[in-house]
């Protein structure tokens, strides 16, 4: 009999930083981080960390998880992404003042220094730094949903990390200085320094939840999951650790570790278990699971017509309802159209469809499905539930933005002096899928504006006159990242983008999710038998975003150019046969029938 791996056990006073599918997580102490796997505990790497800065930050980013990791010194910060399965650095940077990291979400995290806010943006290859046009300094951040939230003085605003821009603003309707803030899709928690024995609630739907929370001691930390609505304290005093639903559906409560008698550090896990993960110094780690099920929040309900009025209120810090505004913020580059308003329901609501659906069991390689399962999910398909809707995927762009697209391009294509580039929320949204600076966007508007005018592509020199005669010619990100087509002496958007913009579906494979934020850095194996498209909405959540499930017969590159233009996650069925085809050097999802077909890949298993 195989013993089981020993737990870990911190040398030094411990901070607990858990990855966002619940699979591993970094114990950080002063001069190291280890990474254990969840929920066994038994160390899976270790790091070292500069004895000589004065502090440093870790969190998680991406899926599989990669690590992220802020050293900071009198007058400079170092950043490194770092694959835990090597582990090895995949990229650093240097900053030439002191930076915290704060918060991540997907494959962004969100620094803070002296000179402003940065979103550093992780990808399998590299780290990119993005400026975030603020108008105050935050003083701390957390994570909501797939949004950053921020304390600014006398307000929270919620950031998207893809755009840069902020969306939504909760003022306060007293001063307070917040100490630390988080959340999810439906609420947003923080912590003030006026009343530290207090967790205060502000729902973006109010459904009678509690507005605060009042603990018997001072609060020294507090850890969260920005797809959870239960939060675990940590007490100043006692170090006792407190459990909190902000939905109120359950009282607060205290847990005690096995083994641990005043803990240090705690982190929440969401994945293939749910519970506390609580540290003390050379104590080993405990899981703790929690009593009741936390599944991940995707959305805040949608309500009928008669029932918004009343139910959808102004947030209130305390209590003051009058005094609070909650308030959408408009992007400086385009004013997003008001979405439309949900149809009211015909008859009263019914459970949800995917409960009926027997979801395959992800380490079982024999499954087979249901049949009856399988047809109400080729029904529910059918009938574009979670897929691509045409009419729906640039639903924040005015609808006259291919005209002025069409105009601007005539005058560009006739070499005649042209205004600025029209503003386009599809052409940004790709800018920002393809990690691409902003000098291109005048080159994709002109590359589709040649396809709505019914131009042969453009000429290399209409190109060139924006990025380059490399880019223009073939020898840039154009042509590396498959962006455009280079061919007779024209330039052509490649098929995958002119679907995407002409609001057509993929042809290589089902778009499972709402296509945005793709976490994915890297290729992954899973061993499941059944449909992709099953499985994909098995797995939807720890990827957190779209996935494209491949058609049979699809091409595996062309499914993998898709799917980036798609902003998805690539899930392919591999087979002994066909390993030689698989490219494994992008962000794929690769599924096998067998653990013996999944071993011979030699990639990280998502579970």
């Amino acid at each position: 009999m195989v013993a089981a791996p020993a737990r870990f056990a911190p040398a030094d006073r411990p901070r607990i930083a858990v990855a966002a599918d619940g699979t591993l997580a970094a114990i950080h102490e002063r001069t190291r981080v280890v990474v254990t796997e969840v929920p066994s505990c038994a160390q899976f790497a270790e790091l070292g960390v500069d004895a000589k800065a004065s502090d440093a930050e870790v969190v998680w980013v991406g899926t599989p998880p990669r690590l992220l990791v802020v050293s900071r010194y009198a007058a400079h910060s170092t950043v490194h992404l770092v694959d835990p399965f090597g582990p090895r650095t995949i990229a650093e940077l240097r900053f030439e003042s002191p930076m915290q990291l704060r918060a991540s979400v997907g494959n962004f995290a969100l620094a803070i220094g002296a000179q402003g806010a940065m979103v550093l943006a992780a990808t399998d290859r590299g780290l990119t730094p993005y400026q975030f046009p603020a108008r105050a300094i935050p003083t701390t951040a957390g994570a909501a949903g797939t949004q950053f939230v921020v304390a600014l003085p006398g307000a929270i605003e919620e950031w998207d990390p893809q755009s840069r821009l902020p969306k939504r603003r909760l003022k306060l309707p007293r001063p307070a200085q917040i100490t630390a803030v988080g959340g999810s899709d439906r609420a947003v928690w923080m912590t003030t320094q006026q009343d530290p024995t207090r967790i205060d609630v502000l729902p973006f739907v109010n459904r009678g939840q509690p507005k605060h929370h009042e603990l018997p001691e001072p609060i020294g930390h507090v850890a969260s999951h920005p797809r959870s609505d239960t939060i675990a304290c940590i007490g100043a005093t006692t170090g006792r650790v407190y459990v909190i639903d902000l939905d109120g559906h359950t009282g607060m409560r205290t847990v005690g570790p096995e083994g641990i008698e005043q803990v240090e550090g705690v982190g929440l896990v969401v994945g293939r278990v749910t519970g506390l993960l609580a540290a003390q110094t050379k104590r080993p780690l405990v899981v703790v699971p929690l009593e009741h099920h936390e599944e991940p929040v995707v959305a805040a309900p949608v309500l009928p017509r008669s029932e918004r009025s009343e139910s959808i209120k102004r947030s209130s810090l305390y209590g003051d309802d009058e005094q609070n505004t909650n308030v959408t913020l408009s992007s400086p580059r385009a004013e997003p159209a008001k979405p439309a308003e949900p149809a009211e329901p015909a008859e009263p609501a019914k459970p949800a469809e995917p409960a009926k659906l027997a979801e395959p069991k992800l380490a079982e390689p024999k499954l087979a499905p249901d049949k009856a399962a399988l047809a109400s999910f080729r029904q529910r398909v059918g009938g574009n539930r979670r897929t691509l809707q045409p009419f729906s995927l640039w639903a924040e762009a005015p609808q006259e933005w291919r005209g002025e697209i069409a105009v601007w391009t005539y005058d560009v294509l006739a070499n005649q002096p042209v205004s600025d580039t029209p503003q386009s929320v599809p052409i940004d949204t790709l800018i920002t899928r393809y990690d691409l600076m902003e000098a291109f966007v005048p080159v994709l508007t002109v590359l589709y504006g040649a396809h709505l005018v019914g131009a042969n592509g453009a000429a290399p020199i209409d190109i060139a006159r924006f990025v380059g005669w490399p880019e223009a010619l073939g020898r840039g990100d154009l042509a590396d990242k498959r962006i455009a087509v280079f061919a007779e002496s024209r330039v052509r958007l490649a098929p995958a983008l002119l679907r995407v913009l002409d609001e057509l579906p993929p042809t290589t494979g089902t778009l499972i999710g709402t296509p945005g934020v793709v976490s994915l850095l890297g290729p992954c194996t899973l061993v499941s038998a059944g449909p992709l498209t099953i499985i994909a909405e098995a797995c939807g959540s720890s990827i957190s975003g779209a996935i494209l499930a491949a058609h049979d017969n699809a091409d595996p590159h062309e499914l993998v150019a898709e799917a980036r233009a798609y902003g998805a996650a690539p899930m392919l069925r591999v087979s002994p046969r066909t390993l030689a085809t698989v490219p494994v050097d992008q962000p794929v999802i690769l599924v096998a029938d067998d653990d013996h077909t999944a071993d011979q890949l030699g990639l990280p298993r998502l579970t």
